[in-house]
């Protein structure tokens, strides 16, 4: 197989953003779709991804996910560099803070996914992260993908988290938002996709795949 593969890295300098949650859901819903996927635990101290993919292979669901920890940088980078002729998808989930495992794991991604919560103290984290970013491509060239995470029914929370991430040059913000919903959570800890998870949550399920169409649709800015 050629260096064909799509290496995404969902990663933030705060925690609590979601990362893990939309990192387990993604790779599941890229494998039930028939892509040959790994799933990287960048920081298994600072995320619960190897927790919630132990609770799946307990459980005996299928399909698996392949799921590997590494949390040292430079095994990171060259680990990566050398799987990625054998996979469609590389999904990384680093913690979150600003980390030698986050630094790596944006000198060879393809795409950063950024949660971002319409929060004041989500949003006062983005020059943070801004600053990493800004300092990794420098090296090496990626694109930013920001997600609003736990979007809010009503309000104007969500146009201003819009508009202010619009300010960020660089930054691109998707069009489909995941909403505050509870399915998320629960199917995470039962190491399942929300598309799985029962009982049904149809207005998850639809936004989560409107965020994975945005992202590999054939009109993906990333593709």
């Amino acid at each position: 197989m050629s260096l064909t593969a799509l290496i995404l890295t969902f990663g933030h300098t705060k925690g609590g953003v979601g990362k893990s949650t939309i990192a387990l859901n993604f790779a599941i819903e890229r494998i039930r779709s028939g892509a040959d996927v790994l799933l990287v635990d960048g920081d298994h101290r600072q995320t619960s991804l190897s927790k919630a993919i132990a609770v799946r292979s307990d459980s005996g669901l299928v399909p698996s996910v392949p799921c590997i920890v590494l949390d040292d940088a430079r095994a990171l980078r060259q680990q990566v560099a050398l799987l990625r002729a054998k996979y469609q998808d590389i999904l990384i989930d680093v913690g979150g803070k600003d980390s030698n495992a986050l630094r790596a794991a944006l000198t060879v991604t393809d795409v950063l996914i950024l949660p971002v919560a319409p929060e004041s103290v989500e949003l006062w984290a983005l020059d943070d992260v801004v600053d990493v970013i800004t300092e990794a491509q420098s090296l090496h060239s990626f694109r930013v993908l920001v997600l609003l995470n736990r979007a809010k029914p009503t309000g104007r929370d969500n146009d201003e988290t819009r508009a202010l991430v619009a300010e960020y040059p660089g930054l691109t913000m998707l069009g489909p938002s995941l909403g505050q919903r509870s399915a998320f959570g629960s199917a995470f800890g039962r190491g399942q996709s929300v598309i799985e998870y029962r009982p049904t949550n149809a207005k998850a399920i639809t936004e989560f795949r409107a965020v994975m169409n945005a992202v590999f649709s054939s009109s993906s800015p990333i593709l």
